[in-house]
């Protein structure tokens, strides 16, 4: 396909093929994105930021733009450096953050949980004099 729409000069091939691009993208990133929750978000939002500056380096290599090429290399490794920092912080790998998800239910099955114990209101003054007799707090 991409020889063929090298070879061609017709425009209506050309947004065909960026038309099927982004469908395909979106679909990546739906389908990326779908079984990921909680703590795992932010995990992914850094690897598709780090996709981004990756796809900026090849825009620049395409274009033959340094400055592209340079910044899209420092917002790839960047999120990718941090997508590490963030997987080993969780002890996970990365794998197991964006495929962990697949083929769980989201649904509870079981009973709701009981709220037990009994709320206990204070005020500022109250905290105030409680932090004020303390020998340490910590």
């Amino acid at each position: 396909a991409m020889g063929v729409y090298l070879a061609s000069d017709n425009t209506s091939l050309g947004l065909g093929c960026l038309a099927a691009t982004t469908v395909g993208s979106a679909a990546m990133g739906v389908h990326m994105t779908a079984s990921i929750g909680g703590a795992d978000m932010p995990v992914v939002i850094c690897v598709l930021n780090s996709y981004s500056g990756w796809a900026l380096v090849a825009e620049g290599f395409m274009l033959n733009n340094n400055l592209l090429a340079v910044v899209g290399s420092l917002i790839g490794s960047s999120g990718a450096i941090l997508s590490y920092i963030m997987c080993k912080a969780m002890n996970r790998s990365l794998a197991n953050v964006i495929f962990g998800g697949y083929g769980t239910s989201s649904t509870g099955t079981g009973e709701a949980m009981e709220i037990t114990g009994e709320a206990t209101v204070v005020d500022i003054d109250h905290v105030a004099e409680v932090l004020a007799s303390s020998k340490n707090v910590i």
